[in-house]
């Protein structure tokens, strides 16, 4: 696996390992949710895919005094057979890391349809997910600015996609690379639709919020055409996100298209940029 596989590799560990340990609460009753295998997956154009297999937690179970690697190896799912299949021809997958999956001859072919399956150790039943890789979109224009505030300095990006006809959904990661990285936080993501400019050009900029950026720092800014039931996932992800207090928001069941399990699998094929951040 090359190198530039590898530190990719790592991001995409580190954004769905985070995902964001809660603050512990101090309550009583609160029953236990069924421990469920939770399936993430990123796929790097021209080099692999990668899968990751992890157990959901309660809220209660961990917060910022508890010892991150011990969370984390109990949390991630080794020594498991996973599969996946293009039009129906299969492939094994080979565990990179524990918890983590990978294949590097997979054919990437939009329009192809991708079957993940692997018996589930939790309840020792098959776990299912199909996803179909739609058109690769990627931008067209690109620019990262770095804006000083009197509080912030803040990232700015300004970007055009030429959206391709029919009813598109993308998505926009942006996040810092370090020599190392946060694993408790997620990159920012942005996410848009052409409603109301099918096959025309999408223009537009945004700004990371909440993440402190300097110069010379590395920023990994990708993009994706993605499905609409995984757009909605993320808007309801996203919905939730900047709320104080969590008792403040409607209680969520976040969609999923794993059979016996919870999470998504994606095949979709983003355009991965990375830059070194300038002053103006």
């Amino acid at each position: 696996m090359r190198i530039f596989a590898k530190m990719v590799l790592f991001v995409y560990v580190a954004i769905h390992m985070g995902a964001c340990l809660p603050d512990p609460l101090e309550v009583e009753g609160v029953p236990v949710p069924e421990q469920q295998v939770v399936v993430g997956s990123q796929l790097i154009p021209n080099q692999f895919i990668a899968i990751s297999l992890t157990k959901n937690f309660a809220a209660l179970e961990a917060g910022p005094e508890s010892d991150l690697e011990s969370v984390l190896a109990d949390l991630l799912i080794s020594d498991v057979a996973v599969n996946i299949s293009a039009d129906g021809t299969p492939y094994r997958m080979i565990e990179i890391v524990s918890g983590i999956y990978g294949i590097n001859d997979l054919p990437q072919i939009p329009g192809t349809q991708y079957t993940l399956s692997f018996l589930n150790p939790l309840n020792q039943d098959s776990t299912l997910a199909e996803a179909t890789a739609l058109p690769f979109v990627g931008f067209s224009n690109i620019d990262p600015i770095l804006d000083y505030t009197e509080f912030d300095s803040l990232l700015r990006v300004k970007f055009s996609i030429d959206d391709p006809p029919g009813a598109n959904w993308y998505m926009i990661n942006a996040q810092s690379i370090g020599t190392s990285i946060d694993i408790t936080t997620r990159p920012y993501t942005q996410l848009y639709t052409d409603e109301g400019v099918d096959g025309g050009v999408i223009e537009d900029q945004f700004t990371v919020l909440f993440r402190d950026f300097t110069e010379r720092d590395t920023v990994l800014i990708s993009m994706a055409n993605i499905s609409e039931e995984y757009f909605n996932f993320l808007q309801l992800r996203d919905n939730q996100q900047f709320l104080l207090l969590d008792g403040l928001g409607e209680p969520v069941n976040y969609t999923t298209n794993v059979d016996n399990g919870l999470g998504f699998f994606n095949v979709h094929i983003p355009d991965i940029r990375f830059f070194e951040l300038k002053d103006l």
